[in-house]
């Protein structure tokens, strides 16, 4: 996670996390943080494989600000289930037509 020059949040996933940061604060690292950097890396998290990493992506980045702010400060998230899946993967329910 790294903390924008404007006090936002960005959260990502990298291999290599200094790398990543220089290519964010050069203003190609992504959209968001060409807008509002530089970046400075405030947390990060090993995970054991790339979609374990994206699933622990996806719930910080919906987590609110404040709730990130305690998360950093060491409060615990329970881990994502391995074969949890994320909202925008979950089917909808079909409505019942009457």
């Amino acid at each position: 996670m790294a903390e924008c020059a404007d006090g936002s949040y960005y959260t990502g996933i990298a291999k290599d996390i200094e790398r990543r940061i220089e290519t964010h604060n050069s203003g190609k690292g992504s959209k968001y943080t060409a807008a509002h950097g530089p970046v400075k890396l405030i947390f990060q998290e090993p995970q054991g494989d790339y979609s374990t990493a994206l699933r622990r992506e996806y719930q910080v980045k919906t987590l609110s600000k404040e709730r990130k702010i305690r998360f950093i400060a060491g409060e615990k998230l329970r881990r994502p289930a391995k074969k949890s899946k994320m909202t925008f993967q979950r089917k909808k329910k079909a409505k019942k037509r009457s």
